[in-house]
């Protein structure tokens, strides 16, 4: 127990290190490699930033290049559930495809400004309207969650501040402030170390947005079925506008069937009492239907085959 207990506190001390010393430094630590990061605090203690810098942006770039590329997937499936905001979130995901290329080319001078607009636009998106840059209290975003380590108020309200800095005078000091850059003022903003930075600001965004997005697709979704209750309409691919229960049938529809076809692999036939005998209540009310949802079980003579099936609320 002892020892245990001197592992957490070197944690927690590394931890508070990393957040006190490389945060306001531009750099969100929360999702890089620890070796790296304790070297890089080790660094700053040592009154050797730069090459504290320099380490952390070795992160994103060569072996740490898929960072960049989780970064880009999380933006692309973002609220997937929500066809038309998808669609948005792709196209998104695009020109990150371009800032990608530009920091990989060096070309930071273009990276930078895609990665500020979009960790803007990203957060204006999923609190519809709020910002993450601003100064005013009325419009800025809550980007704090004390129950998410990425999201503490040293963390990410820490990043808002450093990104979020005035520009009075033009000037070319590699300052990180998106205001300076994306207004003229800041022409010295172009270095590799400053794209890296922004790119970790963009995958904290990225981390904290997720369980924002899609609270935000699920309300829209919500609504949505309550404008088309009992229309026997059809979209432009033939699917019934009344999609109440469907995407939650197809859910445990996928389910029974790949289970079917695991016991099938064991036993050479289908069971008949999947549905009752090994799922039951929990595992439909847990996926968004009734405890008794109506699921049909359909089993040939011979076991080799089978077929689930129920009516939704729509019919």
């Amino acid at each position: 127990l002892a020892d245990l207990g001197e592992e957490q506190t070197a944690l927690l001390d590394s931890l508070e290190a990393a957040v006190s010393l490389l945060v306001p430094r531009g750099w969100a630590v929360m999702h890089m490699d620890t070796a790296a990061v304790s070297a890089a605090v080790a660094a700053v203690q040592a009154a050797r930033p730069v090459e504290a810098d320099d380490l952390l942006a070795g992160q994103w770039e060569g072996e740490g290049d898929w960072r960049i590329k989780r970064v880009i997937q999380r933006v692309r499936s973002m609220v997937a559930a929500d066809e038309e905001l998808n669609v948005l979130f792709r196209e998104r995901a695009r020109l990150l495809d371009l800032a990608a290329e530009h920091h990989r080319s060096e070309r930071y001078d273009a990276s930078i400004p895609i990665l500020l607009a979009h960790i803007e636009g990203i957060v204006i998106d999923v609190t519809e309207g709020k910002k993450y840059f601003t100064k005013r209290s009325d419009q800025k975003a809550d980007v704090v969650n004390p129950e998410d380590l990425a999201g503490i108020e040293a963390c990410m309200a820490a990043l808002q501040v450093a990104y979020g800095e005035n520009v009075q005078h033009t000037q070319a000091g590699g300052s990180l402030s998106r205001h300076g850059i994306l207004h003229g003022r800041e022409l010295a903003y172009d270095t590799r170390v400053n794209s890296a930075k922004t790119w970790s600001v963009l995958d904290a965004i990225v981390h904290w947005a997720l369980p924002q997005s899609r609270a935000l697709a699920a309300e829209r979704r919500a609504a949505r079925q309550a404008q088309n209750a009992g229309s026997r309409d059809t979209d432009e691919r033939g699917r019934r506008v009344d999609d109440r229960e469907i995407a939650e049938t197809r859910d445990v529809l996928r389910l029974l069937g790949t289970s079917a076809m695991g016991w099938h692999r064991q036993h050479g036939r289908f069971r008949d009492d999947l549905v009752g005998a090994v799922y039951d209540a929990k595992d439909y009310t847990k996926r968004g239907l009734g405890a008794d949802p109506g699921i049909v079980t359909e089993v040939s003579a011979d076991g080799q085959s089978v077929g689930y099936w129920r009516a939704t609320v729509s019919g």
